[in-house]
């Protein structure tokens, strides 16, 4: 059979998210419905501010990076890697278990025909405000580091250096759709032929108290009243949604043209079949239905497809009343009535910059298992027009997902994978 040079396929998936730390925790937590959100609070000034959180599942980067087969040099570059952010070391640990999923740890490969790209911009938000807080009045002492890390290509940097990649390298943003904005730009790279290989990582979104309250403010994310139960307080798509939950993920997808992955003997998680992009000529937060049917229909268009064959949506489903109600219409508008759906949201709160690619990873886990997780909290649905997956998971086969992720200022992005 012969093999297209523009397919582009996924083979190696490195994940963190509230619910597990690498693909098989999460793969076995979303199987399980599993969710774990709590409630922070944050001191500041003569206040404590208190916000709900996803936190990202704890593991010890130095034995979980060592717990990966890579060559000794690999883990020993990788453990030196000192004063970096929490936003980067979750992205390198990622990197590194996609890497060798991948099976690249021992291929041959040339590195110079292998790409990084990194989803989001400012990332760093939590380390950065520590450090200037730390260092306010006495600047001369501050750590050097900074003038390294508070730059958004830091986790380029540290992935290329620790993995010996010499290809092209940058981040991008695309607010909360910087995700799938990346595996867009990863996907053109491959497509015209300069790469065999990209490596897309989302690292971590670290939020400061600036950030959290910035997004309460304005009504974007849910607020927590004191006698709330942490986990009933996500629930994208109900009645009862009030805003996003913050929710730490970070991930990483390999991308590889069809025709270098065939010459490897690599198995594919499934193939990245179209995309569509747009924006709304807007730079507000409020959605627009047109915006997104285009995106969805775009990407569909684009994988050589129509609506109906689309057997699941993994949707932006952030919880967001308006954003909600706006991803459904568009949804209906796109000819997508009656598909099948979910929030992977609802499990794990909203990873902002990494949420698109994280939830393509949760989307490949799905097809590859033959299942659709549940969707927390999901029970009193606001449209009975989509056939949501609500408190039971769903055994069935998948050849074609919908992925959307959608950002403030109006940037509208789509994904459709295929099943091998």
């Amino acid at each position: 059979m012969s093999v297209s040079k523009h397919e582009i396929k996924v083979t190696g998936l490195g994940v963190i998210t509230p619910t597990g730390a690498g693909q098989h925790q999460f793969t076995a937590a979303l199987k399980e419905g599993k969710t774990n959100f709590s409630a922070i609070t944050i001191a500041y000034s003569d206040q404590e501010l208190r916000f709900p959180l996803g936190k990202a599942a704890d593991f010890d980067f130095q034995s979980s990076v060592a717990a990966i087969n890579l060559d000794s040099s690999v883990i020993d570059k990788a453990k030196r890697m000192r004063n970096i952010s929490a936003s980067t070391l979750h992205g390198l640990y990622c990197a590194l278990e996609a890497w060798v999923d991948a099976g690249l740890n021992d291929a041959d490969i040339d590195v110079a025909r292998v790409a990084i790209v990194s989803g989001g911009s400012n990332t760093q938000r939590a380390t950065l405000q520590m450090t200037q807080d730390k260092y306010r009045g006495k600047l001369q002492f501050m750590n050097p580091n900074y003038g390294v890390n508070f730059f958004d290509t830091d986790v380029v940097g540290v992935i290329s250096e620790t993995l010996g990649i010499t290809g092209e390298g940058h981040s991008i943003g695309a607010a909360s759709a910087s995700g799938n904005m990346a595996i867009v730009q990863g996907y053109r790279l491959i497509s015209s032929g300069e790469y065999d290989v990209v490596l897309v990582v989302a690292p971590l979104m670290d939020l400061s108290v600036y950030e959290y309250q910035g997004f309460t403010v304005m009504g974007a994310m849910a607020a927590i009243p004191a006698e709330a139960v942490p986990d009933a307080v996500c629930r994208p798509f109900d009645n009862a949604h009030g805003g996003f939950v913050y929710g730490q993920s970070a991930g990483c997808l390999i991308l590889e043209s069809a025709i270098h992955t065939a010459r490897r003997g690599k198995r594919a998680y499934g193939t990245i079949a179209g995309y569509g992009i747009g924006i709304d000529a807007n730079r507000g937060p409020n959605p627009s239905v047109a915006g997104e049917k285009n995106a969805m229909l775009a990407a569909i268009k684009a994988a050589g497809i129509t609506p109906g064959d689309i057997n699941y949506v993994n949707t932006h489903g952030t919880a967001s009343p308006t954003g909600d109600k706006t991803e459904v219409a568009a949804m209906l508008a796109a000819g997508l009535a009656g598909v099948r759906a979910n929030s992977t949201k609802s499990l794990i709160g909203h990873g902002l910059t990494a949420a698109g690619l994280v939830e393509c990873i949760a989307s490949l886990i799905q097809m590859k298992g033959n299942f659709l997780h549940k969707s927390h909290n999901l029970l009193n649905p606001i449209s009975d027009e989509i056939d949501w997956v609500k408190d039971t998971i769903s055994i069935t086969a998948i050849d074609y997902t919908l992925s959307n992720s959608f950002g403030f200022g109006g940037m509208n992005t789509s994904i459709v994978i295929r099943k091998n």
